[in-house]
């Protein structure tokens, strides 16, 4: 493998990795170790939620570097275990350039759960929350309802590309009106643990959890930008939600 084929193969499978939810140190780590494998020397990586930066120097050569820019994140905790398969497999077996690329190929191809799927966990998740917080019956269920078309929403406002931050504003506004309006027409008896168990849908949990383990990591810029993004999300919720009670407030007089 040329040295131009290892920095094209470890920079591709680290912005997998930090595109699917992966922790910084996860991605410099994995990038590291393949680099190593394959004889790099004076190997840097340096990565955030937005950019991977990569340099070595092999065989005598001059040193390469790549830098590669990330425009998307989300969370995909399965990609993520078949890109840390693939990163084992190229430590261990040394892996050939088309053996490499080929496996990237599957994995990208690789199909996820389908999306009635993803909706009814949803649901079923803004249901589960609903009950934990003391709703009863009829208010898990609309909590399930309600959450379950927020997720062809989200999914509709993702594929025309709409900012994270209006995205978490509609999502907030959504629960919230659709809980006041069956609070209104007498579907339920409070509203509250409704609107609570359906806003633990959008929560940024993975992404403060993460945001935290890098700053006691020491990563304190990518800590620092990823708690950042959570503060905003949640920031989003909570314009969202409390539009439809400021509106309702105003109306009662």
């Amino acid at each position: 493998m040329t040295s131009a084929q290892l920095i094209s193969v470890s920079m591709d499978i680290g912005q997998r990795l930090l595109q699917c939810g992966a922790e910084t140190y996860r991605v410099e780590e994995a990038i590291f170790r393949i680099c190593c494998s394959y004889g790099a020397k004076e190997i840097n990586v340096y990565a955030v939620p937005t950019t991977i930066i990569t340099s070595f120097t092999r065989n005598d050569e001059a040193p390469i570097t790549r830098v590669s820019r990330i425009y998307n994140r989300s969370t995909n905790l399965g990609l993520l275990d078949q890109l840390n398969t693939l990163c084992r497999d190229i430590c261990n077996e040394k892996m050939d350039y088309q053996s490499i690329t080929e496996r990237l190929h599957l994995i990208d191809r690789h199909a996820g759960y389908p999306d009635y799927m993803l909706c009814l966990t949803t649901g079923g998740g803004a249901a589960f929350f609903t009950f934990l917080f003391g709703g009863i019956s009829i208010e898990a269920l609309c909590s399930a309802i309600t959450c379950m078309i927020l997720w062809w929403i989200i999914a509709w406002m993702t594929r025309i590309r709409t900012n994270t931050l209006f995205i978490n504003i509609v999502g907030g506004f959504w629960i919230a009106s659709t809980a006041l309006l069956f609070y209104k027409i007498g579907v339920i008896q409070q509203y509250d643990t409704m609107v609570i168990g359906s806003i633990m849908i959008l929560v940024p949990g993975l992404v403060l959890t993460n945001a935290i383990r890098d700053l006691i990591a020491g990563d304190i810029v990518a800590g620092i930008t990823k708690f950042t993004e959570a503060l905003l999300v949640a920031a989003g919720i909570a314009v969202g939600a409390a539009l439809p009670f400021s509106f309702a407030g105003l109306l009662v007089g």
